[in-house]
């Protein structure tokens, strides 16, 4: 770079008017003048980066959040880079932590670029205004830079309590269980929080239908300082007013100054199936009397009830007896449902050598609950089989008349037929 003072710019325009050749002093002329100027050029200052502009979230900061602080630097120098770029962002001593780092590659000349820092404050930090420190080191052409800078946070006073730990003794009860809710209430503000309660109630009522009380839905907690935790729990009991099904709760917490905090959880409330023998019943086939006999076939209704508050699935109705019944031993019946009725039928052929007397029918009910457990109800029942009865010792002479007569109206109908042929 040639560095040529001011009387030497003069000298040359004088050699210039004077020249024979001035053309050619006056392109050896301009191909110097721009390094002249470049020599007069002000130089880039010794520290580059500066802090822009900050940007915090959340805006109000409190004891306990968790802080976005985005930092935009800038290169104020005209024509070096900043390079290398190693950030440590330094807390005061209340904040009980070490230091946040960011590594930026480079930021050139008139150029912007953001960081963000990350950090949580302390639940105990005590209100106020807190500096912290941007420590920078970074290359300046091929001078090390180091440099401090410094920004204000503010911490505000908060009145705030949390939820925490809900739990219910049984997340899927019967109706008729008790059932208890608890959870934990602490004071997460920087203050003493004051007339603190909590509440229970059915998402989107204020009551819980069908539920027996045993406890306030209102607990009053009175004052609690600061990071003060206690245990809150509510007993209920599903009443057999209540109906199967999933019940979503909320836990709302507050105090004098708070905004409420609510906490959602459900339940499943299951019922039972209760399935009765409501009739046990037959029929004989060709016949509307009751009286069984040797020979004869019956049909035997089991009507099944289901007076609970869940279906009885997968229902099967099994039959055992001796060998004088013959016949079905096993119906399928399905699903009964609430407050709704089955029926198994069985087709059974009574032994003509039957014993005579009483038959007992082993019945047995099978069925799936509400949680897929296999249930069974038994029960019997009896048939008596009466003897068949006997022919009587007449009957053959009945017979041979039928045939009699039988014969005698052939013969007739023959004598008829040919008599008309004869004419």
């Amino acid at each position: 770079m040639f560095k040529i003072i001011p009387m030497l710019k003069l000298n040359v325009i004088k050699m210039v008017s004077s020249c024979k050749h001035s053309y050619l002093i006056l392109i050896l002329f301009v191909l110097i003048y721009p390094n002249i100027s470049l020599a007069q050029q002000p130089a880039d200052p010794y520290y580059l980066l500066r802090i822009d502009s900050t940007l915090q979230k959340p805006t109000v900061a409190y004891p306990g959040n968790s802080v976005n602080l985005a930092i935009t630097l800038e290169n104020i120098g005209l024509y070096t880079t900043a390079e290398n770029i190693k950030l440590q962002l330094l807390f005061p001593a209340q904040f009980k932590r070490g230091a946040v780092e960011q590594i930026v590659d480079a930021i050139k000349p008139k150029e912007k670029k953001t960081v963000v820092f990350v950090f949580d404050t302390p639940r105990d930090l005590p209100s106020g205004t807190y500096t912290l420190t941007l420590f920078m080191k970074y290359k300046s052409g091929i001078i090390d830079i180091n440099d401090n800078r410094y920004i204000n946070l503010l911490i505000s006073d908060i009145y705030d309590v949390s939820i925490s730990n809900v739990r219910s003794s049984n997340y899927f009860p019967h109706i008729g269980d008790k059932i208890v809710i608890s959870a934990d209430i602490v004071n997460a503000g920087s203050l003493e929080a004051r007339n603190v309660y909590a509440e229970l109630s059915i998402l989107g009522a204020n009551t819980a239908p069908g539920f027996i009380l045993q406890s306030d839905m209102r607990q009053e907690l009175g004052n609690m300082t600061v990071g003060e935790s206690k245990k809150i729990a509510f007993e209920i009991t599903a009443s057999e007013a209540s109906k199967p099904g999933t019940y979503a709760f909320k836990l709302s917490a507050g105090c004098r100054d708070c905004e409420t905090k609510t906490q959602i959880f459900s339940i499943h409330l299951y019922g039972r199936p209760d399935i009765i023998i409501s009739g046990i019943d037959y029929s004989i086939s060709g016949r509307d009397d009751k009286k069984i006999m040797q020979g004869d076939n019956i049909s035997l209704a089991v009507q099944l009830d289901n007076l609970g508050k869940e279906s009885a699935k997968k229902v099967i109705v099994n039959i055992e007896n001796d060998s004088s019944l013959v016949g079905s031993k096993s119906a399928y019946i399905g699903e009964i449902k609430s407050e709704d009725s089955g029926s198994a039928i069985f087709d059974l052929s009574v032994d003509k050598n039957a014993t005579i007397g009483y038959h007992e029918i082993k019945i047995t009910i099978t069925y799936l609950d509400e949680m897929q457990k296999e249930q069974k109800l038994h029960t019997a029942y009896s048939v008596y089989v009466a003897a068949a009865p006997e022919p009587s010792q007449y009957m053959h002479y009945v017979f041979i008349i039928i045939i009699l007569v039988l014969v005698y109206i052939i013969i007739k109908l023959i004598i008829r037929q040919l008599a008309l042929r004869k004419l």
